[in-house]
């Protein structure tokens, strides 16, 4: 009877809603609203017509999405309240406010629908036949009021958990904000033609903002005036500068690094910003896979057993039991428990800098046993800096150096950076350079103090005509083999020696291998340069095992050998070949400032650029498996107690409803707890996240 009545209430509300002009009769985006907790960011194709599909941006679907939810919220709060206020004067009106109960099952129904048409046994069909089993008690019971209330207020809590969870989803992204750098408070507008501050915030797309060098770009928008090079790093992962000029795009959290730029306003404000966080998470896995973990799979495999405690307190206490122990069903708390534990989770990773664009990896990193880092960029520095310097000819190394230095002032390349910084280190004073005879090409050549200097390759050397003594090509010789640059300074027509530029291990590795040890864990690098570097460079770090001079296609292979082996394998890298190793691995990181492929490619993220907080990780990865294990053990406790008070005690369908509610709160309050720990805001969202 209540799974007869249930489909039929499903059937008649469905044609109700579309013959009262509430649904089209064909697919429209309100039906965002179905199952809005696994569906968090899914891309959205519309059937705006039989003619043929529209894509509906991301942007707008989530819009169209959180508008759904509001609306089906509000009227859901509505009916629960005039229920309330009719069973408290006069029961019998209560019948005014079904109509609207019907209205908002609609999304639900047409879940739970979808779910059988794709052979699923979906948690909103426990829900769908929980609820309709409640309104056919109230239709077969005369009216009942109290059955209708009982609906009422299962479709209440379906509708506030799905509000909860995206809520809280967009309160973890709005933090991420935060990882971009602060917008400036004040910004230089041009006026007619006169440069004035204002207010950020009263920035206006249209208008023409003014951005000196050293400054960050506030704005979205095209350059209509100067040239400039820009720092991309944070938003592309381009090592090097770019320049940009009339006609081009440039990005807010940007910065001009030289130049001076008029941009027209395109996107302003949080909208930028907005644009350059959603850019990353579009980029990502669909969300809905993020989260689609332990909860979500435990909640669909709860589905059948459900049912079948359902049928089975249909067949020995009757319909109302039967209704009592679906109502009561934990799928929908376990649901809502674990996207708010991954979410929060993902808000503490992302207040240290650390952007986790997959919620899987956080649980992925509890089995990690074996790390394998990349030499190149993940290990290593992209800055080299001087070790040796070879001289011919006579030089001494402070006059190599400080010609070096003086021919590369103007440059901002990794190479140009190392032979500064060591003339800094050493306090040389650089002689002024005759920016008229200023050439730049293969290498650098410049007239210092009336001498013509060049700075670069061998190559370059041999095509200005410049000889290359035999020492200095053994030493160039053995520099590549131990992974080592080596470049000429040549002074006038006679080479004058050579400065070795040596691979830079990050500050922070050796003592976040020595932590990583400590957890028991194996360590080895894979590098696709020679043996003698990467041997080298493993000896210092104290890493074992290591794979050297291995083709990008050969990386993930060996990852593949590592998990054949029964190893759980965490790969970081930072290149374009570093891609497939990325996707091969069972956790995948990168380092902000890599190459927008592995960015694109890896789980995690860190947003400082360095190994720092890989430690760190390990732990909200152990405190995370915790707090899900609380989460389950707390609902599926309080599930059993109340199917326990149904066949033992006779509990009816409130009481059942009282329990599942008070379940709902403690696994609420058990993923909000990492946060109330560390004394965040986070649990604002919560009286925020039950208004209109």
């Amino acid at each position: 009877m209540i799974v007869g009545g249930a489909l039929l209430v499903m059937a008649s509300s469905i044609y109700g809603a579309r013959a009262a002009g509430l649904l089209p009769a064909q697919k429209k985006s309100s039906r965002l609203i179905t199952k809005i907790g696994q569906q968090q960011a899914a891309k959205v194709v519309v059937d705006a017509n039989a003619q043929g599909l529209d894509v509906v941006s991301e942007a707008d679907a989530q819009k169209e999405e959180r508008q759904a939810l509001d609306h089906y919220f509000k009227v859901s709060s509505a009916v629960v309240g005039v229920g309330a206020v009719t069973m408290a004067i006069f029961p019998p009106a209560h019948i005014i406010a079904i109509p609207a109960l019907l209205y908002t099952l609609v999304p639900m129904f047409m879940d739970a629908y979808d779910g059988l048409k794709e052979h699923r046994l979906k948690p909103s069909l426990v829900d769908s036949i929980a609820v309709g089993g409640a309104i056919t008690l109230g239709l077969a019971n005369h009216l009942n009021p109290f059955f209708f209330m009982a609906g009422a207020v299962g479709t209440w809590l379906y509708y506030l958990s799905a509000k909860l969870v995206l809520k809280t989803k967009d309160e973890s992204i709005k933090s991420l904000s935060n990882l971009f750098g602060e917008q400036a408070r004040f910004v230089w507008l041009l006026r007619d033609g006169a440069e004035v501050e204002i207010p950020f915030e009263d920035v206006q797309v249209g208008d023409v903002v003014v951005v000196s060098a050293g400054e960050m770009i506030p704005v979205d928008g095209s350059v209509v005036k100067g040239i400039g090079s820009i720092d991309q790093r944070m938003l592309t992962g381009e090592s090097q500068p770019v320049e940009k000029g009339v006609g081009e795009p440039v990005f807010a959290a940007t910065t001009l690094l030289t130049g001076y730029l008029h941009i027209a306003v395109e996107k302003a404000g949080a909208d930028a910003v907005a644009a350059q966080i959603g850019e990353i998470w579009s980029r990502t896995a669909d969300y809905r896979t993020s989260v689609e973990t332990r909860g979500e799979q435990l909640s669909n495999k709860a589905v059948l057993p459900t049912l079948g405690t359902g049928t089975l307190a249909l067949l020995t206490l009757g319909p109302i039991g039967a209704t009592a122990i679906l109502l009561s069903n934990f799928s929908d708390a376990i649901q809502l428990a674990a996207p708010l534990s991954t979410l929060n989770f993902l808000h503490l990773a992302s207040q240290s800098g650390i952007l986790i664009k997959d919620g899987r990896a956080l649980e992925g990193l509890r089995e990690v046993d074996t790390i394998v880092f990349d030499k190149t960029g993940t290990l290593t520095l992209e800055q080299p800096h001087v070790g040796a310097i070879y001289l011919c000819e006579g030089y001494d190394e402070e006059t190599l150096l400080t010609y070096a230095a003086a021919a590369e002032v103007k440059q901002s390349h990794p190479v140009a950076k190392a032979i500064l910084l060591a003339a800094k280190e050493r306090q040389l004073v650089l002689p002024s350079l005759n920016e008229a005879a200023y050439q730049v090409g293969y290498g650098i050549k410049a007239q210092i103090d009336g001498r013509w200097i060049r700075v670069g390759s061998d190559r370059f050397m041999d095509s200005e005509g410049i000889a290359i003594p035999a020492v200095i090509r053994q030493n160039l010789a053995d520099s590549h083999a131990l992974g080592h640059s080596l470049i000429m300074v040549a002074i006038d027509n006679q080479l004058g020696g050579a400065v070795a530029l040596h691979p830079t291990i990050r500050p922070e590795a050796k003592a976040i291998i020595s932590r990583l040890k400590q957890r028991n864990l194996s360590l080895c690098i894979i590098s696709g340069d020679h043996h003698l570097p990467t041997k080298a460079l493993a000896d210092e770090l104290g890493i074992d095992q290591f794979f050297a001079e291995t083709l990008p296609e050969d990386k993930a292979t060996l990852i593949a050998q590592l998990q054949q082996k029964g190893r759980s394998v965490c790969f970081i890298g930072d290149g374009i070949n570093d891609t497939i190793a990325l996707k091969q691995a069972n956790v995948s990181i990168s380092l902000s400032g890599a190459t927008s492929a592995a960015m694109d490619t890896a789980q995690i993220l860190m947003m400082d650029g360095s190994l720092n907080h890989l430690d760190k990780m390990f732990d909200l990865s152990q405190q995370f498996d915790r707090n899900l294990h609380t989460g389950f053990r707390t609902v599926v406790g309080g599930s059993v107690m109340c199917a326990g008070g149904v066949f033992l005690f006779h509990f009816g369908i409130f009481s059942a409803l009282a329990l599942q509610t008070l379940t709902l709160i403690a696994s609420v309050g058990n993923a909000f707890l990492p946060m109330m720990k560390k004394g965040n805001r986070a649990l604002s969202v919560l009286p925020a996240s039950v208004e209109g």
